[in-house]
């Protein structure tokens, strides 16, 4: 057992993007806060411990959205994204906007234009032609238009972004202790969290940021499916970085086939610049930690690998023939397909569900978990949902 000395107030489950931001929001408030929050995988292909999807250079940040609970919770994330670089040192936040590709006559369209008024956010209506001037390298369609969403959209690098909230975390006062929670047990005056490695935690109160291993640890499980999906990274020539120089985060949802979103190039730590597409509509449940596990270490389906490809080259053809791989991720879906961000019973709190669209708001998701766990009440949309 822990001495007293060490007791928390707030113990934060879970160091990725909604957890890291918690933390440092709660030790902000002045609260005495422990954020248990295991690494990254040294190496991936034969971990067998928790993984988490952030473990990546890029991830899509923009207001422009057609549901307007979603662009809310990003504007005010990205209005906090210089405050957080400055106060950790570490840069993430990457301009170079945003482009919503979708057909002209299209309500998702019209929708997303009006969210984007309401916000006051900063775009430009671009038709057939304007995107073909604008962008040479996309073959779009005549059907087709473009919403461009201007700087800060852009993109985040997620991991550095957590490395930057753990920063502003620790500066805060966060203790910061780098394990797996096995175990969350309710005592009549708090919790008892026990750690991978035999260490116990004691806390008034527990917020869960646990992503797709959340139902692990609670005694009544949330109505949520984790998704496994996969990204395909198409290799740049020093020719083709430069003819993409232009090229904004995309996000196209075409009249016939998948949508998929790209990000611009991107430098990784192999030394190479890819162009990365993700495909949105794919259907991989993966039902235990176990298939999870599995899942992340497998590195490809190449099924949806072809259809990556194909939806890759069909809008950017100059990448045919370029070497391309694939990484795995997974989405945690709520039922709701908006975050679980409260409550689940007198001590603990979640906030988990990112829906595949939780990175570039994760600042705001996170605040909004430590308001929870402190009392506070939130969006009735937000409300976590228990199965059955």
């Amino acid at each position: 057992m822990v001495s007293p000395d060490t007791r928390f107030e707030f113990a934060v489950v879970g160091g990725g993007l909604f957890g890291a931001a918690a933390a440092r929001h709660l030790a902000l408030a002045g609260h005495r806060v422990v954020l248990l929050a295991p690494m990254e995988p040294l190496v991936r292909d034969t971990h067998d411990g928790v993984f988490a999807s952030h473990y990546d250079e890029a991830r899509i940040t923009r207001v422009l959205d057609s549901d307007p609970l979603w662009a809310r919770l990003a504007h005010a994330s990205i209005d906090r994204y210089a405050e957080i670089e400055v106060t950790s040192g570490v840069s993430f936040h990457h301009g170079g906007g945003f482009l919503a590709l979708r057909e002209a006559d299209g309500e998702l369209l019209s929708s997303t234009a009006r969210v984007g008024e309401a916000e006051g956010v900063e775009f430009e209506s671009l038709d057939a032609g304007q995107l073909a001037d604008r962008f040479p390298f996309l073959a779009t369609s005549p059907g087709q238009a473009g919403l461009l969403e201007a700087t800060p959209a852009g993109y985040v690098n997620p991991r550095a972004l957590v490395r930057a909230q753990i920063e502003g975390a620790r500066a805060a006062g966060v203790f910061v202790a780098a394990q797996t929670v096995l175990q969350i047990t309710e005592t009549p005056d708090g919790v008892d969290l026990l750690a991978n490695t035999g260490s116990r935690y004691l806390a008034d109160r527990a917020l869960l940021a646990t992503g797709a291993y959340t139902n692990e640890l609670l005694v009544r499980p949330l109505d949520l499916e984790v998704q496994g999906r996969m990204v395909l990274f198409a290799a740049l020539t020093p020719e083709l970085r430069r003819s993409l120089l232009t090229m904004p985060g995309i996000i196209h949802e075409p009249a016939s086939g998948p949508t998929t979103y790209l990000l611009p190039p991107v430098s990784y730590d192999d030394g190479e610049t890819y162009v990365k597409i993700g495909v949105d509509e794919w259907d991989r449940p993966l039902r235990t930690s176990e298939e999870i596990g599995a899942w992340f270490r497998s590195g490809s389906d190449e099924a949806e690998a072809a259809v990556a490809r194909d939806a890759l080259v069909g809008l950017i053809p100059a990448l045919a023939g370029q070497p391309m791989h694939t990484e795995t991720c997974a989405y945690t879906m709520t039922a709701s397909g908006y975050p679980y961000i409260g409550m689940v019973n007198d001590r603990i709190g979640v906030v988990v569900g990112g829906n595949g669209r939780g990175a570039k708001s994760s600042d705001e998701i996170g605040r909004l978990g430590a308001v929870a766990l402190l009392g506070g009440s939130g969006d009735e949309r937000l409300r976590p949902r228990i199965a059955g």
